[in-house]
């Protein structure tokens, strides 16, 4: 059963003490006891945040007391948007800007020139699970939709250039403690396109979806599908966001059932904030999300527990 939040008090007393601040929270994974929390204006580093106690499931970032972990060979890694641990243990960050997965010795993976940012699209999500093998099983996700108008460089404006486009996963193996290096396209590598809804309407006017983040989830028969959070905006000069869903698809791209709209299980005041990270809380039963600051609202982790025709047994 989906449990809502409680009344929501948002502040900024007493942020300006806080050593570590989290501001542009853009992906969160789970390990034991924290949070790990990825802050796209940092470089090379992490955050942990302590999961409290007391068992709420509105986490407010900065009154946890993140602490700040440093990564000695990714001084390099900026605009940092999802965060995981490999099957070896090890922390990857994934790396907009570089289109790299990086962990503490460096760059483990670096992606083709065909998932590099364009108007400020890129690649935004992870997704790792454990192979029997020892090795990891990786999912990258190139978000789509609407390129930003200011942002589509002058060579290559076109009439139709602000046309939405849909979201990418690239799937492949991450060797137990091996470094793969450059994977060109198409070689060693699943790509999935991703068959997001399309809201009635003509672009750029109309709503389309972009996809911050995903989650491996379990499908019948031994296979494995993606749980995709889903963010919709038109493509105009001043934007408007209106949808937040969760979508299941399949190992090809194609969605599994209806989405879930988060909207009704969000606290009010953050419904429309900017969800950019997602991770499983409790494998198959509840997830963690986070967004970014704005304004004065701080930015929170927020614990969703799935309805239970969403849910699958813990593997």
């Amino acid at each position: 059963m989906l449990r809502r939040a409680g009344s929501l008090i948002l502040s900024c007393a007493g942020l300006a003490a806080q050593p570590n601040p989290i501001h542009e929270a853009s992906g969160v994974a789970r390990s034991g006891d924290h949070l790990l929390v990825v802050d796209d204006s940092e470089i090379g580093a992490y955050f942990r945040v302590p999961i409290p106690k007391t068992g709420e499931r509105l986490i407010e970032l900065n009154r946890a007391q993140p602490e700040r972990v440093r990564l000695p060979r990714a001084a390099l890694a900026v605009d940092l948007e999802s965060i995981g641990i490999l099957a070896d243990k090890r922390i990857a960050l994934l790396s907009e800007r570089l289109r790299s997965l990086v962990t503490r010795e460096g760059i483990v993976v670096e992606y083709d020139s065909q998932l590099s940012e364009v108007a400020k699209r890129g690649l935004e999500g992870l997704a790792i699970r454990p192979l029997e093998t020892g090795d990891s099983m990786v999912a990258v996700l190139w978000e789509g939709g609407y390129p930003e108008p200011p942002a589509i460089p002058k060579l290559i404006r076109r009439p139709g250039a602000a046309a939405a486009s849909l979201p990418i996963v690239v799937v492949h193996p991450v060797p137990k403690n091996a470094r793969v290096g450059r994977l060109r396209w198409g070689s060693g590598m699943t790509v999935i396109e991703l068959q997001v809804p399309t809201p009635e309407g003509a672009e750029p006017h109309a709503q389309r979806f972009r996809a911050p983040d995903l989650a491996w989830y379990k499908l019948p028969e031994q296979r494995w599908g993606l749980l995709v959070l889903l963010s919709s905006q038109n493509g105009v000069s001043n934007p408007e966001f209106r949808h937040r869903w969760l979508m299941r698809f399949d190992d090809s791209g194609r969605p599994i059932g209806e989405p879930l709209d988060l909207a009704p299980y969000l606290p009010e005041e953050l419904r429309l904030a900017n969800w950019e990270g997602l991770d499983w809380y409790e494998a198959g039963k509840s997830v963690v999300m986070v967004h970014e600051a704005e304004g004065r609202i701080e930015p929170h982790a927020f614990i969703l527990d799935l309805p239970e025709s969403w849910r699958f047994p813990n593997p």
